[in-house]
């Protein structure tokens, strides 16, 4: 029988998942034994700031009865994608730059904007839908939700890829550059000046800016599907 291999990216999906859970657990200790009454700080601040940016966004866009259940779907995402992608920064392999784990994420959102469409048309209205404006138009249709869900997987997947590899390519051009200083020999002098600055860039602020884009399509695309305000 032959050997099992499992992807690298399946240990950081792990670390990441178990790392996510105790965060959890942590965050919800500090909010339980909050006082209500004080000054909020913190982590306790933290979680207000970003649990009422969220809210604003989804509330924005839907309603106070989906934005209930929405909004803890979208800060989870959120959070996962952005611990996804920062996590080069701590010498792992990024999730997100694995199309499997941006499909999963992608078909979760598809997934919730079927369901809200379903809920606000009925099924009878839902079914109908399908084959608008006209019964040919079926396949056209279908082919739609599955536009969706390339947008959503291939946007977060192929920026993050590339990123990736763009910073794989300016690492070794920095490694050359580098033996070309006198006494340096095999030391990445340049790599390790220069890096850091990227990684700013390539992980940091690109990690937050691609989770806040999914995020944003994921309600625009659920919006969508709700009656009008």
């Amino acid at each position: 029988m032959s050997d099992i291999k499992i992807q690298s990216t399946v240990y950081s999906i792990i670390i990441i998942t178990v790392f996510m859970a105790l965060l959890l657990v942590y965050i919800n200790r500090k909010l339980v034994k909050f006082d209500p009454l004080s000054q909020p700080k913190g982590v306790v601040l933290l979680m207000i700031m970003l649990t009422e940016t969220i809210d604003g966004m989804v509330r924005d866009k839907t309603n106070d009865e989906v934005a209930k259940y929405l909004t803890p779907y979208i800060m989870t995402v959120a959070t996962y994608i952005f611990l996804s992608n920062i996590a080069g920064l701590f010498s792992l392999e990024t999730p997100t730059s694995n199309y499997s784990v941006t499909l999963t994420l992608g078909a979760l959102t598809v997934i919730l904007i079927e369901v809200y469409s379903f809920k606000a048309r009925g099924a009878k209205g839902y079914i109908k839908s399908w084959f608008e404006p006209m019964p040919p138009f079926v396949i056209l249709n279908v082919l739609s939700k599955f536009s969706t869900l390339l947008s959503l997987s291939l946007r977060l997947f192929g920026n993050i890829l590339s990123g990736g590899i763009l910073m794989s390519v300016i690492y070794q051009m920095l490694g050359s550059v580098s033996k070309l200083i006198p006494f340096m020999g095999q030391f990445n002098i340049m790599g390790v000046l220069v890096a850091p600055v990227l990684h700013f860039y390539f992980d940091l602020f690109s990690g937050v800016m691609q989770a806040f884009i999914f995020i944003t399509l994921s309600i625009s695309f659920i919006a969508k599907e709700l009656p009008e305000k």
